[in-house]
């Protein structure tokens, strides 16, 4: 229940907008609105640094990716049976529009992913090939210093391809206050309505930066808890615990159904700087540990029962790929 729990909250969470400062191991920008994933649990993203335009300017940012990483939950044998199953997901994001004039700002994201279930032995889940495609919308508006407040859409197709009814789409929303209590410590409040969530989909949302000194720094972002430690301008590494997880509609036994994933992760995640690509910083971002409190779930289409509950070990977990700061 506390994963599942988890899950739910990062869902909303990761959409939280939070003016940070050089927030790590997460890439920075000038953004004008803080961060804006709309990734969930199962992809999320880092925070931007907040340098809105002066008043009657407008800033505005290229059509670029900010990530692209693929992801491992590795061999996870069946808690009740003889089988196993791993988990890959491959997820890339675009920029669309980031912008500022005055005290607005503007910012658009639409993001892919892939997944795929592998099964072997008696008792496994093998559902192959999952999509999950959204399109992430915020305005902030600043109401004092560099306090904002932060509406948010948040459109959704999670399907197998295989599957077309009104169950593949998701609408959801968001509403957040953010903002800087001091030099050393930011936070995010609010609240999200968001449908994949089924049975929970009003949720509040909560996040918070907290430098704790010159170089360690204690985040909770999304469900991602870290405590980084920054080496040098080019190298952040340091302890995390955080939530794997995905809804989609699929076609299974004749009938569609919906599928849900939930893991937690631990271990250790690092990111290294490469340079510049011209106006664009990439870094090199991985993540090493296991999974826990891994299941799979089929529901009916609407989510409101539950049909088939799969349970699995603790296994390996790997998250690798390119973040781009521009």
């Amino acid at each position: 229940m506390f994963l599942r729990f988890l899950s739910s909250l990062s869902l909303v969470t990761g959409m939280a907008l939070v003016a940070q400062a050089n927030a790590q191991p997460y890439p920075d920008s000038d953004s004008s609105d803080g961060y804006d994933t709309g990734y969930y649990a199962e992809a999320y993203s880092g925070g931007y640094n907040s340098a809105p335009a002066p008043v009657g300017e407008t800033a505005s940012k290229p059509v670029f990716p900010t990530q692209s990483y693929f992801e491992l939950l590795g061999p996870m044998d069946s808690r009740n049976g003889h089988g196993s199953v791993d988990v890959q997901n491959w997820m890339t994001d675009l920029n669309l529009c980031r912008m500022s004039n005055g005290s607005w700002g503007f910012s658009s994201t639409a993001a892919l992913r892939l997944s795929w279930f592998n099964g072997k032995g008696a008792d496994v889940l093998d559902v192959d090939r999952l999509y999950t495609v959204w399109l992430n919308i915020n305005a902030s508006y600043k109401i004092k210093g560099q306090t904002r407040v932060v509406f948010g859409v948040t459109p959704q197709i999670s399907t197998d391809f295989d599957t077309w009814t009104s169950h593949n789409l998701f609408f959801g929303g968001h509403a957040i206050l953010a903002g800087p209590l001091n030099d050393r410590f930011s936070y995010g409040i609010g609240i999200g309505y968001y449908p994949q969530l089924g049975d929970y989909p009003l949720l509040p949302l909560l996040q918070f930066k907290w430098e704790a000194s010159r170089n360690w720094t204690l985040q909770l972002e999304g469900t991602r808890l870290s405590y980084t430690n920054k080496v040098s301008d080019g190298l952040t590494w340091g302890p995390f615990v955080s939530v794997v997880s995905g809804t989609w509609t699929i076609h299974r036994d004749r009938h569609v159904r919906q599928f849900q994933w939930v893991s937690g992760v631990a271990g250790v995640g690092a990111n290294v700087g490469l340079g510049h690509w011209g106006s664009v910083r990439p870094r090199l971002v991985a993540d090493v540990g296991f999974s826990f409190g891994n299941s799979g779930t089929i529901k009916t289409s609407n989510g409101s029962h539950e049909l088939e509950k799969y349970h699995y070990d603790p296994g390996f977990y790997l998250r690798a790929g390119l973040q781009f700061d521009f």
